[in-house]
């Protein structure tokens, strides 16, 4: 059996949601500013229109550090290729001892790229957040999921390859959409996702010619390079999105919804009648 306390209505939407949601599942407002008792919700009267809540901060210095982190990761992903490169020419001219001296004096910068693409994905995810939290205070409404959880999905192998395009899709939808915003997600999506998975078939179609072991050292790293350097327009493209968004905000500020806080007249009581 269900009992009432299983349910909380939402005052936004009129939509039940169970007591393990915090936000709504159709509004995506969070419990404690529309939640209530699904018997106090009215069938008369329309439903409250909820308006600006919280206080607007500026993301723009996250962008800037999010930018900053990328073009390092790329710069550091070039230098550890370009030695990949070298290592695998050594190796199909059948100079192993030269190449794994090669490689065992440049182990720092091969791992460096590594640490700063989990550093550059943290700095998005730094960005993201602020980008999700400013949503109400300036009317657009409430992302699907919180900021921590904006900031955390970035960092989460599998998940990333969703949350990273849909989030900043749906900031811009919420912003009021663009022309541009979300066919350049499209295809900075395809753009790095793509080549990995190209050069991962072509290198295991290497295997089928004469000297499958020299041919495969031969093509690797010229592969690798070709790869990351259409992944680098993607990756541009993503950083052209950020600031896009960026613009986004600054012309929804520039027309005033900035507004102060303006919850609805008895959200208070609202939530004092919840539990």
């Amino acid at each position: 059996m269900t009992a009432e306390s299983d349910f909380w209505g939402c005052r936004a939407c009129r939509s039940i949601n169970t007591s393990r949601a915090d936000r709504c599942y159709k509004c995506h407002v969070p419990r404690e500013v529309a939640g209530v008792k699904p018997t106090e919700m009215s069938v008369t009267e329309a439903a409250p229109v909820i308006g600006p809540t919280g206080t607007y901060q500026s993301s723009e210095t996250r962008a800037v550090l999010a930018t900053v982190a990328a073009v390092a990761f790329i710069l550091a992903t070039y230098v550890a290729l370009w030695i990949g490169w070298q290592v695998g020419n050594l190796r199909a001219a059948r100079r192993g001892d030269e190449a794994d001296t090669l490689f065992a004096s440049s182990n720092l910068l091969l791992v460096l790229p590594v640490v700063l693409g989990v550093l550059a994905l943290a700095a998005y995810g730094f960005w993201i957040s602020r980008a999700v939290a400013n949503l109400p205070p300036l009317g657009a409404g409430y992302s699907r999921v919180s900021p921590n959880w904006a900031f955390l999905e970035p960092l989460i192998p599998g998940l990333n390859l969703y949350a990273l395009p849909a989030r900043a899709g749906e900031v811009i939808s919420k912003l009021g959409g663009s022309t541009v915003g979300m066919p350049l997600i499209a295809v900075s999506f395809f753009l790095i996702v793509g080549p990995p998975i190209a050069a991962g078939i072509l290198l295991r179609f290497s295997r089928f010619v004469a000297d499958p072991r020299r041919e495969f050292w031969g093509t690797l790293g010229t592969t690798l390079l070709v790869s990351f350097t259409i992944q680098v327009i993607g990756i541009a493209i993503a950083l052209y999105i950020v600031w896009h968004i960026e613009g986004l905000f600054r012309k929804r500020v520039a027309a005033g919804s900035d507004a102060p806080v303006q919850p609805m007249a008895d959200t208070t009581e609202a939530i004092a009648t919840r539990g």
